[in-house]
């Protein structure tokens, strides 16, 4: 999984200007077997698309498993490879978004106050003065091994 960093502003073309092309409006109906997406345009004329990465490819192959992706693909007058540029749920595709799921090694998350996680009635909070809160209406904590708890005073009820 990439590593995320700062966003910085890249020129399109190496002299700074951005490259002529035009946007064509169509359907993502597949993804290729070297990553890239099979978009067909208005006309019903197939091609290959890279696919940026603020567009997950992963939720694009379970999308396209159910039904075509509307797409706008910017096609560049370079001869350089099209871009997806833009992808558009549909109703279709609402039974994607039930579930969120990040498989990766290490998930980071960073906050200038506080990370909160709430569903229903429970939550956890971390604020960055380094209080935890943990709340719910029955809370368990179990080890294998030891589970110990410590702190300059721990008061139970």
């Amino acid at each position: 999984m990439r590593h995320a960093h700062k966003l910085r502003s890249v020129p399109a073309a190496s002299d700074g200007q951005p490259l002529p092309g035009r946007y064509c409006e169509g359907e993502i109906t597949a993804l290729a077997d070297d990553g890239k997406a099979v978009f067909r345009d208005e006309a019903g004329e197939s091609m290959h698309a890279r696919i940026p990465r603020n567009v997950d490819p992963r939720w694009l192959a379970a999308a396209v498993a159910l039904a075509p992706v509307p797409a706008v693909l910017l096609v560049f007058e370079s001869g350089r490879a099209p871009v997806v540029a833009y992808v558009f749920a549909t109703p279709a595709h609402e039974s994607l978004d039930e579930r969120f799921c990040i498989d990766t090694k290490v998930v980071e998350l960073s906050a200038s106050e506080s990370i909160q996680i709430r569903t229903g009635r429970s939550l956890v909070k971390v604020t960055a003065a380094g209080d935890i809160q943990v709340r719910g209406r029955n809370i368990i904590s179990r080890a294998s091994n030891v589970n110990r708890i410590r702190g300059g005073a721990i008061r139970i009820n």
